[in-house]
């Protein structure tokens, strides 16, 4: 028996593509890739693989978008980090306002749309929270 994962987020894919359109040049992914990130937003120097994703609550920490949403974080941390590379997830509350974080190696950082930090705001540590993508498996073996 196959498992469903819903109804496919057009209205948050079309809501993304344009903020991300904003920033640079866009191309939005359609195959199967798409389990580890949506789009590729090529910008001056910097390369951004973005994963989206709705939600049915509004989720306002970057703790509880961790421990939420690890399947999915943990999957677009697989895209290797380089100097010139950053992954993004973006998630879409039912009203239609979005929350944007920043996928490091030990740390996630909600950001702005346009991808600067927010102010005040504090980075939080993966550990413990979410084993990273491209850390060794076998240390990244969850608790249970």
């Amino acid at each position: 028996m196959g498992m469903t994962r819903g109804r496919r987020p057009v209205r948050a894919r079309k809501g993304a593509y344009d903020t991300a359109t904003k920033r640079g040049q866009v191309m939005e992914i359609y195959s199967d890739r798409s389990d580890h990130f949506h789009f590729i937003l090529f910008t001056g120097s910097l390369t951004t693989f973005i994963k989206i994703k709705r939600t049915r609550a509004k989720t306002s920490d970057t703790a509880g978008i961790l421990h939420d949403y690890q399947r999915e974080i943990r999957h677009l941390s697989r895209v290797p980090l380089t100097p010139v590379s950053a992954r993004e997830f973006w998630v879409r509350s039912p009203k239609g306002s979005w929350q944007f974080f920043r996928v490091e190696k030990d740390l996630v950082t909600e950001i702005q749309p346009d991808g600067s930090g927010l102010p005040g705001i504090p980075a939080t540590p993966v550990s413990g929270a979410l084993p990273a993508g491209d850390t060794d498996p076998e240390k990244a073996s969850s608790k249970g």
